[in-house]
C-alpha cells in the first residue's frame, strides 16, 4: 500500500504552477510554504520536521543547523536543479537526509561549452565583424594550430555527468580528448589522463572547464598554467568563475595570447566589473550564465508557469514506495559539489 507523504514546497519563486505540482504528487499532501525565506530559523525547523520531502528551487533558505539533531519526519530534500551546498551541509546527509539534484540532466551546460569552443576556435565574433566592415581591421588572434577539432588535443578539466557529456559530443568531430579529475573512473581508453593539472595544460590546445567549485578546485587555473597553452589557446568556463584566476585570464586574452568563452566569472552581479569585460570583445565572448537557456521565448503576454522537473516528481514518489531513488548525493559526493 502506497503511502500518503506530506510534502512541503519549500520555494519562493512563482513560475511553478502549484496545481499542476500537485497534480503531479498525487495522491499526497502538497504544501506551498510560500514567504519560507522570510521565516525566523525556529519557524523554519519546525516546519520543516512536519514534512516527509521539501522540494527546494532557485528562491528557498538553506535548511537550519538545528535540523542536523532532529530531522523529525524528513526524510529527503529534492533541488530542482544542480547546486545544493548553499542549501544543505553535510551533516545534515550524515544524519540521515536523503539529497537529490538534477543528477546528470546537464546537456544544455554540456552544449554551451561546445558552442562556446567552436565559437572561439573559429573565431566567428571577429570573423563577422571583420567581414562587415569590408575586410578592414581584421582583429582575429593568430594561433599556432588550425582552426579545427579534428586531431586537435581537447582537455577537460573534470569529468562528472558535464565533463562526459561534453567529451560524448566532441568524439564525433575527431579530437584527442584529455582529463584532469582525480576522482574520476570509467574513462574510456582512448582518452588521456593526465595526472595533474599542469600536464593538461601543457598537452592541449582548448581546455574545457566542468569540475565543481571546491577548496582544491579555487584559484587552480592561474597565470602560470595558463601561459602553457600554446599561443591562441582556448579556455572554456561554464562550470564556476573562481576557479580561474580572473586576473590571469584577462592578462592573456587582453596580450592577445589567449581567446576564451565565459560563461561565469567571480561576481555574476557585476558583469561589466569584471577584468574580462575591458578584454577585447572578439577575444573573450561573455555570456552571463545565461547561455544553456539563451533563446528568448514567445509567451502569450504571461510569464510561462510549469510544474516540477520529473526527477524531483520521480523521487517523491519513490520515496513513498519505498523505491530506488536517483540522482542522490552522498557525503562523499557532496565534498565534490560547488
Amino acid at each position: 500500500m502506497v503511502q500518503t507523504l506530506r510534502i512541503g514546497l519549500l520555494f519562493q519563486d512563482n513560475k511553478y504552477d502549484i496545481e499542476l505540482i500537485r497534480q503531479q504528487l498525487a495522491p499526497h499532501q502538497v504544501d506551498w510554504l510560500d514567504g519560507c525565506c522570510n521565516w525566523d530559523t525556529n519557524t523554519l525547523t519546525s516546519t520543516i520536521r512536519q514534512y516527509d520531502a521539501i522540494v527546494t528551487a532557485r528562491q528557498s533558505p538553506a535548511l537550519p543547523d538545528s535540523l542536523r539533531d532532529d530531522l523529525g519526519r524528513l526524510r529527503l530534500l529534492a533541488h530542482c536543479h544542480g547546486t545544493i551546498k548553499h542549501l544543505v551541509s553535510r551533516p545534515h546527509i550524515e544524519a540521515g537526509l536523503m539529497v537529490s539534484n538534477w543528477g546528470d540532466q546537464v546537456a544544455g551546460v554540456a552544449e554551451s561549452a561546445l558552442s562556446l569552443l567552436l565559437s572561439c576556435l573559429k573565431q566567428l565574433s571577429a570573423l563577422n565583424a571583420f567581414v562587415r566592415n569590408d575586410w578592414k581591421d581584421d582583429q582575429r588572434i593568430p594561433a599556432a594550430f588550425p582552426a579545427t577539432l579534428s586531431k586537435r588535443d581537447v582537455g577537460l578539466y573534470g569529468f562528472g555527468p558535464i565533463g562526459r557529456h561534453m567529451a560524448r559530443m566532441l568524439q564525433p568531430l575527431g579530437p584527442h580528448i584529455a582529463i584532469y579529475d582525480p576522482y574520476a573512473t570509467d574513462v574510456p581508453e582512448d582518452f588521456h589522463v593526465c595526472g595533474s593539472l599542469r600536464e593538461l595544460f601543457s598537452r592541449c590546445q582548448c581546455i574545457s572547464i566542468h569540475c565543481g567549485l571546491n577548496a582544491a578546485t579555487e584559484g587552480s587555473v592561474n597565470r602560470e598554467l595558463l601561459e602553457l597553452l600554446p599561443q591562441g589557446g582556448i579556455v572554456i568556463n561554464t562550470a564556476r568563475g573562481p576557479i580561474i584566476v580572473e586576473e590571469d585570464l584577462a592578462a592573456l586574452v587582453q596580450e592577445g595570447r589567449l581567446r576564451a568563452g565565459i560563461d561565469v566569472i567571480n561576481d555574476e552581479r557585476n558583469w561589466p566589473t569584471s577584468p574580462l569585460a575591458t578584454t577585447h570583445p572578439d577575444a573573450a565572448i561573455l555570456t552571463g550564465h545565461t547561455i544553456s537557456g539563451a533563446g528568448k521565448r514567445v509567451h502569450d503576454g504571461q510569464e510561462e508557469r510549469k510544474g516540477l522537473p520529473d526527477h524531483v516528481a520521480h523521487n517523491v514518489h519513490a520515496l513513498a514506495d519505498n523505491a530506488a531513488l536517483i540522482n542522490t548525493i552522498s557525503a562523499q559526493v557532496y565534498d565534490l559539489k560547488t
